[in-house]
């Protein structure tokens, strides 16, 4: 069954590296990786031993580069929670996240319970290992129900292979 299906049979699929940062990283360098890979909607944010510590969405980032062009009607937004130059541990929020022996399900709970578009993956010592997004989900349950329709491809753009 699809809810089966574990995190390492597919977080590949699409995205084929999470993009990560160290703490002290400059928001400057975090907004060019997001430029460079518009796929890219949170960047990782790691210690020394590589391990998760916790990310930045795109949208926080944008909130803080376009502070000034927020209107001052919107009382419940708090701008001193950007002002001044920051490093990504400044800028920061903790992640959820699961790990490759995880399941679809499990996956697609945190991703709906939380209002995510991706988790990252990690080891079980909490290294960075990669990241699923809503898409590769979708690719699973699409495929299985080709599979189930006896098709032998997946049809998109492109043909390919079904991945098992």
């Amino acid at each position: 069954m699809i809810e089966s299906v574990k995190i390492k049979d597919m977080r590949m699929l699409i995205t084929s590296y999470s993009g990560f940062v160290d703490k002290q990283a400059s928001l400057d360098d975090i907004a060019k990786m997001f430029i460079a890979d518009p796929c890219l909607k949170s960047i990782y944010v790691v210690d020394n031993e590589q391990k998760l510590v916790g990310r930045i969405t795109l949208k926080k980032l944008i909130k803080h580069e376009f502070m000034d062009l927020i209107p001052s009607s919107f009382e419940y937004f708090d701008a001193l929670e950007f002002i001044g130059d920051k490093s990504a541990q400044e800028l920061m929020i903790p992640s959820y996240y699961v790990k490759d022996n995880d399941t679809l399900k499990t996956a697609f709970l945190k991703m709906y319970e939380n209002n995510l578009e991706e988790l990252p993956v990690v080891d079980d010592n909490l290294h960075l290992i990669g990241n699923i997004d809503l898409i590769e989900l979708l690719t699973i349950l699409i495929e299985k129900k080709e599979r189930k329709a006896n098709k032998k491809y997946l049809q998109l753009t492109i043909n390919r292979p079904f991945l098992r």
